[in-house]
């Protein structure tokens, strides 16, 4: 299965627990990646590459650039199996 999970106000809002949640998932053989709806720019990869080496997390980021994250993730050819996001709406209809 593939897990994606949203950047901002979800993954920062508890990376202790979703770094556990992420090593949980991968242990039982599944991966996870970061769908944030950010634009894709050098600035905001920058940032969201350092706050996640900060807090000890390592997950590939697909940056949406507002659109919709399903998709999004269907038009490069992943299907995500589960997604955890603060606004499951943004999931379906971007920014």
């Amino acid at each position: 299965m593939l897990f994606a999970i949203d950047f901002d106000d979800t993954l920062t809002a508890d990376p202790v627990m979703f770094r556990t949640l992420i090593a949980v998932v991968e242990s039982f053989g599944h991966r996870t990646v970061c769908v944030t709806a950010r634009r894709d720019t050098d600035e905001n990869r920058e940032w969201v590459s350092d706050w996640m080496k900060k807090h000890g997390i390592e997950l590939y980021t697909h940056f949406t650039s507002l659109a919709s994250k399903v998709q999004h993730m269907e038009r490069i050819g992943l299907k995500v199996d589960i997604w955890i996001d603060d606004d499951p709406r943004k999931c379906a209809f971007g920014h």
